[in-house]
């Protein structure tokens, strides 16, 4: 037999035991959170989200496209450029006077005398 496999054959129990150990504190942990989340919601939102669910278990099989109502529907957050650009739009007062630029615009323009900067060093040396 090869080696590895029968040292993972013999530490094969205790592996076992610390995993299901975990698990079972990980059931009360999920039962608690279960709990707070189930006390949180209104019951009018409880009641109808058991009929969709009914509805979605009875009629998966002749139509797949029920099962989309367990599917998340979270707005994806926008990423940094995105951020960055709507910053720069709120702010896009290059030419206007530097009490009303926002602070994206101060530090782009920051950004781009640095790389002016590093350009000219460049071209001197």
């Amino acid at each position: 037999m090869n080696d590895s496999n029968f040292c993972k054959m013999i530490c094969i129990n205790r592996t076992l035991c610390w995993k299901y150990k975990l698990a079972k504190n990980g059931i009360t942990e999920s039962g608690r959170a279960f709990d707070r989340l189930n006390e949180a919601a209104p019951g009018h939102l409880k009641t109808e989200w058991l009929a969709q669910e009914r509805v979605a278990q009875s009629s998966r099989i002749r139509d797949p496209a029920v099962m989309d109502l367990y599917d998340i529907n979270i707005k994806k957050a926008p990423s940094k450029k995105e951020i960055e650009l709507r910053f720069l739009e709120d702010g896009n007062a290059s030419n206007a006077a530097p009490s009303c630029r926002s602070v994206a615009t101060w530090i782009s323009m920051g950004l781009a005398i640095e790389e002016a900067q590093i350009a000219l060093l460049i071209k001197i040396r």
